[in-house]
């Protein structure tokens, strides 16, 4: 009762008016801590038979905190919390008619907090935030729990959650004196290797004052306008000349194809090479590569060579077209790059062509 009237008061001081400092959007990282009052709601323990009922009287609340504040009042963080509920009653199932509700339930959590606080012109400066991370709880000497003369010993963890609410009150440059409340949450705690096993749950509130202070500077003040009369403008400058034009499109990968066992181009491939030559020509191309392909149809000596005279047919063709023949450079693939897959000794017309790349 003594902390609560505690509580109470200082909320009382921070709503009265007074010299405050002035307290900008400081940056940097942060250290806190809190203590207050917490309520934990009736918590029910449930075996595959029966279910308790567990109330527990008003319990302190310690916190710890860190982590970095950004412009604008965002925080960024991990808090730490610590809280012994003492039991208080028991009700539902056998265990309600044997014996005085003992024990303690320890609950410790470890989150990541986020928090925006809010300047609203006023010494106090309200902030609301949530976290998520992880729970224990540890049942200490409770009972009689779910069972006649049971005392139960046993921890178990599990996911855990909260949302805060609160207001910033500054006491000295980069200190806060912070008042706020937090619900706190931890549902589907398992005590699988206790005797009867059981599922119990953990929903607290918290009213919690505390200390935070800032290892940064407030940003610098913005300078004072000055009139300054100014010069008349410069001529302007001369435009600019006009951009280059784009450089043309071309396409940098071409295929001929060939007749069965044949190195001649026919009326189609020599189209296509003349294309070659133009996008070579006009691209500035000073390096081609052409590779020679066969189909399975010969043997892997046989089609080696004749894929050697393809890409060879190809080069004498691009440079009659004014191209350097030293920049074409000619490569023999065999069957050994096949366009469509074929077994051996397979006639394939996609298989037998030459390749032509820009590099």
């Amino acid at each position: 009762m003594k902390l609560r009237h505690m509580l109470l008061g200082t909320a009382i001081a921070l709503a009265l008016p007074g010299a405050a400092f002035a307290q900008k959007s400081v940056e940097g990282p942060y250290f806190g801590a809190q203590i207050g009052v917490n309520w934990l709601q009736d918590s029910d323990f449930k075996s595959t038979s029966t279910t308790n009922e567990v109330s527990t009287k008003d319990a302190l609340s310690s916190v710890v905190e860190l982590g970095y504040q950004f412009g604008e009042g965002l925080r960024l963080g991990l808090e730490g919390g610590y809280t012994v509920h003492e039991v208080s009653g028991i009700t539902g199932g056998p265990a309600s008619r044997s014996g005085n509700p003992i024990g303690d339930l320890k609950a410790f959590t470890v989150m990541g907090v986020v928090q925006k606080e809010f300047d609203i012109g006023s010494p106090l400066r309200p902030y609301v935030g949530a976290g998520a991370g992880w729970g224990w709880l540890k049942t200490d000497t409770v009972g009689p729990l779910l069972a006649p003369n049971n005392y139960n010993h046993g921890n178990t963890d599990s996911f855990a959650y909260q949302l805060n609410a609160g207001v910033a009150y500054a006491i000295a440059d980069n200190l806060d004196l912070t008042l706020g409340y937090r619900y706190l949450a931890m549902d589907s705690l398992k005590f699988k290797n206790e005797r009867p096993a059981f599922d119990a749950d953990y929903k607290s509130h918290s009213v919690l004052i505390g200390v935070r202070t800032v290892f940064g500077a407030a940003p610098a003040p913005a300078p004072v306008a000055t009139t300054v009369v100014a010069p008349p403008p410069p001529p302007p400058p001369p435009p600019p000349p006009p951009p280059p034009p784009p450089a043309p499109s071309i396409t940098r990968n071409f295929t001929v194809f060939f007749d069965f066992d044949k190195s001649t181009l026919s009326t189609d491939a020599q189209q296509v090479l003349q294309n070659v030559a133009r996008d070579a020509k006009a691209g500035k191309i000073v390096r081609i590569v052409v590779s020679g392909h066969a189909d399975t149809s010969g043997s892997f000596e046989y089609n080696e060579k004749l894929s050697m005279r393809r890409a060879e047919a190809v080069r004498e063709y691009l440079a009659s077209q004014g191209l350097t023949a030293k920049e074409i450079a000619v490569e023999a693939k065999g069957e050994t790059d096949l366009l469509v897959p074929t077994a051996d000794g397979v006639r394939e017309p996609s298989n037998r062509r030459a390749v032509i790349v820009f590099p």
